[in-house]
């Protein structure tokens, strides 16, 4: 189990029982990317009483990318999973999603993420999140309606994170540490990356688990201002589809990868900076939608 984290130590208070609570795990690596909030102080002081958690410190922001990869070389078992500082899982998570992903003889698996709200309640989130349409995967925009029930278990083109996976698979694709800013894209990468390594990517709709929508967040990449987080959207997307022009062109509907890119960063342009200046009062049941179609790179 690998959580980077950055300036989120209350969101890390809360979620890290759940990742305790599953038998499966038998190690928590946390990798504090430049914390300033008391995260390093909450870490020493819980690691003193419980020896399945350890942290290694970087001292300085290095990035999602160089923390996953940081964690996976320090990982001693078979299996990793990349956790999240404010994803929360649920009962029996670990023991279902490897239960099935043994079923699909899948490398890599993921399961159900529902963003919830930090003020509502888990069935509130679901019912929320089961009322999205339309498929998983938007071939056309190569994104991910994370919270929509796929039903049965089946495999995927590319995944919502957080992923399951052998160790030594996450050590032989690895991050991409070009991506930067907020790190649009890394996770997408990983797993075009890894199928074109001819690796199986399956979701399960059966392990649930949920992201906790922190108000006011400004921690891990919500560090950055709105227009710098959407420059880094821009080009961080620009290496994306560069790097993988054939699997993209040979898989995907995107077109033309000029007009896309133009596509995309006039709809990301209006969904993160125009319309959140334009429609302060925009319903939260609208932007909890627009956060469920996102794909979180």
């Amino acid at each position: 189990m690998i959580i980077p984290t950055k300036d989120r130590c209350t969101s890390l208070r809360r979620v890290l029982p759940s990742y305790l609570m599953q038998e499966e795990v038998r190690e928590v690596i946390v990798i504090i990317d430049g914390s300033t909030d008391g995260t390093l102080e909450f870490l020493e002081d819980f690691c003193r009483t419980n020896d399945v958690v350890r942290y290694l410190d970087n001292n300085v922001n290095r990035g999602i990318p160089f923390s996953k990869n940081r964690g996976i070389d320090a990982a001693v078992y078979e299996y990793s999973f990349f956790g999240e500082d404010d994803l929360e899982l649920t009962e029996n998570f670990f023991k279902t999603l490897s239960s099935h992903m043994l079923k699909m003889n899948a490398d890599v698996m993921c399961g159900r993420g529902i963003w919830r709200y930090d003020t509502e309640s888990a069935e509130e989130s679901v019912i929320r999140a089961n009322e999205l349409t339309g498929p998983y995967v938007n071939l056309k925009t190569i994104e991910i309606q994370s919270g929509l029930d796929v039903v049965e278990d089946r495999e995927e083109l590319i995944l919502a994170n957080p992923m399951l996976a052998k160790s030594a698979l996450f050590r032989e694709i690895r991050f991409d540490e070009n991506y930067r800013g907020n790190f649009w894209r890394e996770e997408t990468d990983f797993q075009l990356s890894a199928r074109e390594h001819h690796y199986k990517l399956a979701c399960c709709p059966h392990a649930l688990c949920y992201n906790f929508e922190i108000t006011n967040d400004q921690g891990g990449v919500y560090a950055l201002a709105r227009l710098k987080r959407e420059r880094w959207t821009i080009t961080n997307t620009w290496l994306f589809v560069n790097k993988h022009e054939r699997f993209i062109r040979d898989n995907f509907s995107t077109g033309n990868k000029y007009i896309y890119i133009v596509k995309f960063a006039s709809m990301t342009t209006w969904k993160f900076v125009v319309a959140p200046l334009i429609m302060p009062r925009l319903s939260r049941a609208k932007q909890a939608l627009i956060r469920m179609t996102r794909k979180a790179g």
